[in-house]
């Protein structure tokens, strides 16, 4: 289903021609990054990078982290300096930046949602916030950042939502406001997006582990056409496989990747990215969230 005329079809990619490297930068957590990137599959991850940058040292940790990656697609959350998120470019101008702060001035306050992209393999060709009708912000606090791509190693285009949801659980209102969330998310992509590639990352809040106390078990039941490939950190017992490691005896894995089933057949593995056993201080440095990391063949 084409949904074309409700998104921006002309798009200005963020790069810089620079290649000075900014000040501060620090490729420590580097060696932690485990799975190496190949033009055989593309690599997608999310991450809340915690009141980012919260520590004058927290850009060049990330920074750092990103350019040298070489990972195809970074979702990430929480973002308060958007101008340090935009010096990616200048370490590595193989990579872009796009930041919903971009498509609409003042959007999320300041927590705010990006995507950073291989430009050499990844095109944006559409993008838009989502906030209106069923993306009200009592259910969506922080409004979803929509981006449809192509992928010029195979020609495929998808389509990616970045989501950070409704935290705690506080008031039994949270976990209300997280369950209709996800049922209208389901809703939206049903309507709109019913026979595209579908990826929803991003900061959920929540386990989907047990499934039948989720928040959102309306995915988890319609495995015909969903699903959510951190399934197997999410009941993983290693506290390693944790995305917000300082919760609980092993952590909390609230950090997920949910696809349609048009990738099911693409899917290979995912992987959570323990970067804090690089660095004693990447808990108060740089995040108190692990990155999440899926595979898909190309």
């Amino acid at each position: 289903m084409v949904v074309g005329s409700v998104l921006n079809s002309c798009v200005t990619e963020v790069s810089s021609p620079s290649t000075t490297t900014p000040v501060g930068y620090d490729n420590t957590l580097v060696e932690c990054l485990n799975v190496d990137a190949s033009d055989a599959t593309l690599e997608v991850l999310t991450w809340n990078i915690e009141h980012f940058p919260k520590h004058n040292e927290t850009a060049g940790f990330v920074n750092a982290t990103i350019s040298e990656s070489d990972y195809d697609l970074w979702g990430v959350q929480e973002i308060e300096g958007i101008s340090s998120l935009k010096q990616v470019p200048q370490v590595n101008p193989d990579y872009s930046v796009l930041i919903d702060n971009d498509i609409a001035k003042g959007v999320n306050n300041n927590y705010h949602l990006a995507y950073v992209y291989n430009n050499q393999r990844l095109e944006v060709l559409e993008r838009q916030i989502l906030s209106a009708g069923d993306f009200e912000s009592y259910y969506f606090p922080r409004r979803p950042l929509l981006a449809k791509f192509l992928n010029k190693i195979n020609e495929q285009t998808f389509y990616v939502i970045n989501i950070h949801l409704k935290c705690c659980n506080y008031k039994p209102s949270d976990k209300e406001r997280r369950e209709e969330a996800s049922k209208r998310l389901q809703k939206y992509i049903d309507s709109n997006l019913s026979n595209e590639r579908v990826i929803v990352l991003g900061d959920f809040n929540e386990e989907i582990y047990p499934a039948s106390s989720s928040s959102f078990n309306n995915f988890i039941e319609d495995s015909g056409n969903y699903a959510f490939s951190t399934t197997d950190q999410a009941e993983s017992e290693n506290s390693l496989d944790k995305s917000y490691p300082n919760w609980g005896p092993i952590g909390s894995h609230i950090d997920h990747i949910l696809m349609t089933n048009e990738w099911f057949n693409q899917f290979q593995k995912s992987y959570t990215l323990s970067l804090d056993q690089c660095s004693k201080y990447f808990d108060a440095k740089v995040s108190d969230h692990r990155p999440v990391m899926t595979v898909f063949r190309n």
